[in-house]
């Protein structure tokens, strides 16, 4: 049977995975989630997934550690967070509902192994199961609502710097 490195199944690891948090404990909706995902394998340094690639698959860590990764305007790389498999943690799940571009690279710190979610499968678990499909969305739309609400607040936290740097400088000159 499949594992993950602290011995967990699939069911047993999504009931830990915050989008699977309405059905943690029916077993059977989980069954039906994990029969879903295939697993893939990437080394250590390997990329995941490139910023502004195309993508639609979302993955959970099965093993091991990644960084996400922006790009600065200037083409500079730097790290946004690590994620591992001991935190349950999952990536690139906007790839589930949208068809843009991947918003930030991910690259295995080590050597690791992923449960990976097609958008194909996951609109066809919607289809056969809605009040699994519409609890994940909405999940998904808690995750990505904390995310805007974050941006917001940090926008108005860089508006605010700017403006008191330029105030400090003695303005914008005429």
């Amino acid at each position: 049977m499949d594992t993950t490195a602290d011995g967990r199944t699939p069911v047993e690891k999504f009931k830990h995975i915050s989008l699977f948090e309405a059905f943690k404990n029916d077993d059977t909706a989980l069954g039906a989630v994990a029969a879903l995902f295939t697993t893939s394998k990437f080394t250590a340094g390997s990329f995941v997934m490139r910023e502004g690639e195309p993508g639609d698959t979302m993955y959970i860590i099965k093993t091991g550690t990644v960084e996400i990764v922006k790009k600065t305007m200037q083409g500079d790389p730097y790290t946004v967070a690590q994620l591992s498999s001991d935190k349950d943690m999952f990536f690139g799940e906007l790839a589930l509902i949208d068809d843009e571009s991947r918003s930030a690279g991910v690259v295995c710190t080590t050597d690791c192994e992923f449960y990976v979610l097609a958008r194909s499968k996951f609109l066809e678990l919607g289809d056969a199961h809605p009040s699994i499909g519409l609890a994940v969305t909405r999940e998904l739309a808690r995750s990505v609502s904390a995310r805007l609400r974050k941006a917001n607040a940090d926008i108005i936290t860089l508006f605010d710097a700017l403006v008191g740097e330029v105030a400090e400088s003695g303005g914008l000159g005429e």
